[in-house]
């Protein structure tokens, strides 16, 4: 048998709990469209894929949580506003620690083995995660637990020198991510972000080393040039031993949150000037998912990566 792509994915990583994640943006179940697309369009068989084998633990997110924050999270009223989804408040927390809680620590834990499968083969995409507002003390903006910090943290009980760069292309200020590392000298972002929406975090955009605010509305042609342009040069500038990319799909035209203006065809490009870049580079480079507030967000996801496999890519 073939060895499975470093491609990961779990059923678990889609949420659902009695069709009140439907009242969210979010395609909360797109991480399974994404890989039927893959199977349907790039030939992909169960077996390509890598199955993250469990949650993260307790234990392991308080290397990057505070206690406080994760005993904060067994109250149902903490879930709802990280969610925001007012109507969780008045659900058991049991099921929601098991609906939605859950499925964030599988992805967790994919980001994880993502990027150790990165380092092994060059490069790893975790078909969920990205969570870039979630901060050691709280979750914020749908983002529970902060993934790529912790995944660089366990690439260090390895390699306690090892330099990160974080390619940060959601529409929304990375400021989770950008609060964890505004310390640490060898963790680099790049962050291009709609600059008239939310968090619009002042004090953590001093901590951007490759700071591209944009504004609504911005379309292919301005960002892809942007792209075509700085990401070489930040990879260049920062020499990084692993690069973790934040793929969000809200800059999607069309999205209600990200209001941006990029295209179908736009989001296949982008990724490929990223992925392109660090295998020029001979960077590992792990990619996540992050943001995506449109139906059409698993469909362009699987586009991409199928774009990705062909072109790109090393099988």
């Amino acid at each position: 048998m073939d060895k499975p792509l470093p491609i990961l994915y779990r059923n678990e990583y889609n949420m659902g709990f009695m069709g009140v994640q439907r009242l969210h943006p979010f395609d909360s179940e797109k991480f399974g469209k994404i890989k039927r697309y893959l199977m349907t369009h790039a030939g992909l068989e169960p077996s390509s894929f890598v199955r993250p084998d469990q949650a993260i633990s307790e234990a392991e997110l308080l290397i990057v949580h505070t206690k406080a924050y994760l005993e904060s999270l067994k109250k149902s009223s903490t879930v709802a506003r990280i969610a925001e989804l007012k109507l969780l408040a008045f659900s058991p927390n049991l099921l929601l620690r098991k609906f939605f809680l859950a499925p964030m620590r599988y992805a967790t834990f994919g980001t994880i083995k993502a990027s150790e499968l990165a380092l092994e083969r060059g490069w790893a995409i975790n078909l969920s995660g990205g969570y870039h507002h979630a901060k050691r003390v709280d979750g914020d903006g749908f983002c529970f637990y902060a993934d790529i910090p912790l995944a660089i943290r366990k690439l260090r009980e390895k390699n306690n020198s090892l330099k990160a760069l974080v390619i940060d292309l959601d529409a929304h200020q990375g400021n989770g991510i950008e609060d964890y590392f505004k310390d640490d000298k060898n963790s680099f972002i790049m962050d291009v972000y709609n600059r008239e929406i939310y968090p619009e975090d002042e004090p953590m955009k001093a901590h951007i080393d490759f700071h591209f605010p944009v504004a609504s509305g911005t379309g292919d042609n301005d960002y892809l040039s942007l792209l075509e342009t700085n990401v070489p040069h930040a990879i260049r500038s920062s020499g990084p031993d692993i690069i973790f990319y934040n793929a969000g799909t809200d800059i999607l035209d069309g999205d209600p949150l990200g209001k941006m203006n990029i295209t179908d065809n736009g989001i296949v490009k982008r990724d490929e000037i990223v992925f392109k870049a660090a295998m020029d580079a001979k960077i590992p480079i792990v990619m996540v998912l992050s943001g995506g507030y449109t139906k059409r967000s698993g469909f362009v996801i699987g586009r991409s990566v199928t774009n990705l496999l062909k072109t790109v890519l090393p099988r």
